[in-house]
């Protein structure tokens, strides 16, 4: 990494945050399509989550502003808690293909919770499923892997038959979803609810669940979003299909809530009322936080 990549890398994060990342390339920063870092820039949904979830990562402050968050979600506080940004699964217990794993942007955990927070800025939604689209390059370039009906069939490029092209590769996302979501893995669905970006949401949902299980822990999902007008989750939140979404996870199978960042910093500002140092703290995150999702509707505006 330059020297010119950290210094814009550090310009575009909240100081408080930057022991929490390592200024190398020994950190999972995100890239673009030409495999450059580019966290550095305004819009970065991972420069975004680490403004908030790496300040709160500080030892100073970490144990009660994660236990505030806990009580937002109804869930058992105490410390010691653990906090890590762009986590995966080191055991993989669903069984992911391994260039290809769930990673999550935050994972917080104490010896009570497991909880996953999946942080979105400017994206219109969450990432759908690979399978039903045409393989891009191999001897089976064009050929689509499934369907997009979860059903009986056979994927062309492994002669694999099995409801989920995925399945027949031997990741686990069915044998898991049941505990999470309202879906019956023995009835076929046309479409496959998890064709969509439903399946991001799955992903951490399945994940989650079954790391927690292992753990004996409760599991919790939050997604975190920049709420402002023109931000595209901000507005997905409140849409009909984002309700079905909702409605179709297992209340107590699962913790499952969204929350935007502000309403975070809210509620961590009045939890700590009486710590000064702590207050400070937030309402400069606060503000820098409002400072970038207004800088990027602006920009967005005059488009």
């Amino acid at each position: 990494m330059t020297d010119d990549l950290k210094s814009r890398l550090k310009a575009n994060l909240f100081h408080a945050a930057h022991d929490a990342v390592g200024f190398d390339d020994s950190f999972s920063w995100h890239k673009d399509s030409s495999n450059t870092v580019d966290s550095w820039k305004k819009h970065s949904s991972q420069a975004l989550a680490i403004d908030v979830f790496g300040t709160i990562k500080q030892p100073e402050h970490r144990d009660i502003l994660m236990d505030a968050i806990a009580k937002e979600l109804g869930l058992q506080g105490g410390g010691p808690w653990t906090v890590e940004l762009e986590w995966s699964d080191p055991d993989n217990h669903l069984k992911e293909l391994p260039q290809w794993p769930t990673q999550v942007d935050v994972m917080a955990q104490n010896s009570h919770n497991l909880i996953f927070f999946e942080c979105k800025f400017t994206e219109a939604d969450g990432g759908s499923c690979s399978q039903p689209r045409p393989l891009n390059n191999g001897q089976k370039k064009g050929k689509r892997q499934c369907n997009g009906n979860y059903e009986d069939q056979v994927n062309p490029a492994n002669s694999k038959r099995s409801k989920c092209a995925l399945t027949g590769k031997g990741i686990r996302y069915w044998e898991v979803i049941p505990q999470v979501l309202n879906c019956d893995p023995a009835a076929n669905l046309s479409p496959c609810p998890f064709k969509g970006s439903w399946f991001q949401w799955m992903r951490n949902l399945t994940v989650c669940s079954e790391v927690a299980r292992k753990k004996r822990l409760k599991p919790a999902f939050v997604l975190v979003y920049a709420d402002g007008d023109g931000l595209h989750m901000a507005k997905k939140v409140k849409l009909p299909d984002w309700k079905e979404f909702t409605d179709c996870v297992k209340k107590d199978g699962i913790v499952f809530r969204v929350f935007s960042y502000q309403t975070i910093i809210q509620q961590l500002q009045g939890s700590i009322s009486k710590n000064k140092d702590a207050q400070d703290l937030l309402r400069k995150l606060g503000e820098w936080v409002e400072k970038k999702i207004q800088t990027v509707q602006e920009k967005s505006n005059s488009q």
